[in-house]
């Protein structure tokens, strides 16, 4: 048999065997419509331009809680009942109580713009230049006068976008 055919053995058997527990660990995924307020803004940037957010606030939070926020160019990816997948990954943080907010890169899916990879640093004598930075900046400003917190904050960037820094 040759050494092709025995990797495609390989992996049909693995699959096979791999599949039940991917279906078992989908069926085990909270519902997050359960768990979490959602609330859908376009956040403006400092040169007018809009950018799509979901906020995510615990239900029935009794005290101000920390933020995780997270940008990226890939899109929030909404399940069928509207609520972003990008919460798995945040799965074993959820009963610590945290606000989730993610954000669409500007140029990308929901928010408005002109996408350009590697955006050069802007230029601080302009105060209507951008960049991702100028963008996070304007963000977290809006999410701190907006969406009541504890002050404690995380920010994570999608790896394209960290490239460019």
């Amino acid at each position: 048999m040759s050494l092709l055919r025995r990797c495609q053995l390989v992996c049909v058997t693995l699959s096979i065997f791999l599949l039940p527990v991917r279906l078992a660990a989908q069926q085990d995924r909270p519902d997050y419509s359960k768990l979490f307020d959602k609330t859908e803004v376009m956040i403006p940037a400092r040169d007018g331009i809009k950018l799509h957010t979901e906020i995510y606030s615990p239900k029935n939070a009794t005290e101000t809680l920390p933020i995780i926020f997270e940008r990226t160019p890939y899109g929030l990816n909404d399940d069928e009942k509207g609520f972003s997948r990008k919460l798995r990954r945040y799965e074993e943080m959820m009963p610590d109580g945290y606000i989730f907010v993610f954000q669409d890169i500007r140029g990308r899916y929901g928010s408005e713009g002109k996408f350009v990879m590697q955006r050069p640093v802007r230029d601080p004598k302009n105060s209507k230049a951008i960049d991702e930075g100028t963008d996070t900046y304007d963000t977290i400003d809006w999410l701190v006068k907006n969406v009541p917190h504890n002050n404690a904050w995380a920010c994570w960037v999608s790896r394209m976008a960290a490239g460019s820094r």
